[in-house]
């Protein structure tokens, strides 16, 4: 409803006189409109279509520009906008610390992506480690998880664990650049098991101790989602284990879906029902061979019954998830 017609309302209902609704129409009629959020945004994608480009450039002109000359340049950069987050970096706190500058956090992003593009130009060109293609996203990982809690920033957290996932998967099968059959082995399947397992019990262990507290989530969400999908896998791939790993997949779902409530936050019970269905789907298919109208039958009752569970507990995060720092 519109201020206007809010207005309107109360003033049908004698609630305020003319002369209070006059003032307060051209209070809100005055007031400052925030951008914050869009700037925030734009600020984002700036950098994001920067470091793409940069990458683009590198790939379309590196015989004009010259190999020296874009290390250079690529380092230079970088190591400003370190300077720069670095220079302007708020005190460390167990809690929430804020950049001096609005633009810290940014330069902080801007110098993690510039030194992926860096570290890659190196060893692509140079193979400045070798055929160890493990440290190619081992010491991002380790940096990027050190400067997230140094400078308290969750983009820079979200890289470090995305890099040190992909760290799992490199150092188990070093093949190429790329991963053949991934979760499909057993060693790399378990690899992903301990490292989600690990990830999620030193978040709640930093938890208990206060220390950063807000990156809880973040950590959870992204060990919790390898954990669940390396259990998927697991079924999916491994018949001789089906349950075992139907039972893991189980007692996660269910230990989320606990955790869901406890925190109120809707993406752990999401989580847990969106993994759940899709381990039961596959079981039911399995080892029922269900055709044609028992097909559609299942489908049906089990899409209502799991959209009318989420509808009703769609308000779960009504009192945020995230814990406050005072608690």
């Amino acid at each position: 409803m519109s201020p206007e017609r809010v207005l309107q309302e109360l003033a049908d209902q004698q609630l305020i006189n003319d002369k209070q609704r006059a003032g307060i129409q051209t209070i809100e009629d005055h007031k400052l409109f925030s951008a914050h959020w869009e700037l925030r945004s734009l600020l984002y994608v700036g950098i994001l279509l920067f470091t793409t480009g940069t990458g683009w450039l590198i790939y379309k002109y590196i015989d004009q520009i010259g190999h020296t000359f874009l290390i250079i340049a690529l380092s230079v950069l970088c190591a400003a906008s370190f300077a720069f987050a670095v220079r302007n970096k708020g005190p460390f706190t167990r809690g929430r610390s804020y950049s001096r500058s609005p633009f810290g956090d940014y330069a902080l992003l801007l110098a993690c992506l510039l030194f992926l593009s860096l570290e890659g130009y190196l060893q692509y060109q140079y193979t400045i480690f070798g055929t160890r293609y493990g440290l190619v996203t081992f010491l991002p990982a380790i940096l990027f998880l050190s400067l997230a809690y140094l400078f308290d920033h969750r983009g820079v957290l979200a890289m470090g664990l995305t890099a040190l996932i992909s760290w799992i998967g490199v150092t188990v099968r070093p093949l190429e650049f790329y991963f053949k059959g991934n979760l499909k082995d057993m060693t790399v399947l378990l690899s992903a098991l301990a490292l989600s397992i690990f990830l999620m019990v030193g978040a709640l262990m930093l938890d208990r101790q206060r220390i950063k507290p807000h990156f809880t989530i973040t950590t959870l969400g992204f060990a919790g989602n390898l954990l669940l999908v390396a259990l998927l896998a697991g079924l999916f791939n491994f018949e001789n284990l089906h349950l075992q790993f139907a039972l893991a997949l189980a007692v996660v779902c269910a230990g989320f879906d606990w955790y869901a409530r406890r925190e109120r936050s809707f993406l752990f019970l999401l989580m847990s029902t969106f993994y759940g269905y899709i381990g039961a789907t596959y079981l039911v298919f399995h080892y029922l061979h269900l055709r044609d109208e028992a097909t559609y039958l299942y489908w049906l009752i089990t899409g209502i019954g799991v959209t009318v569970y989420l509808s009703a507990n769609r308000k779960i995060d009504a009192v945020p998830g995230v814990k406050s720092e005072e608690g």
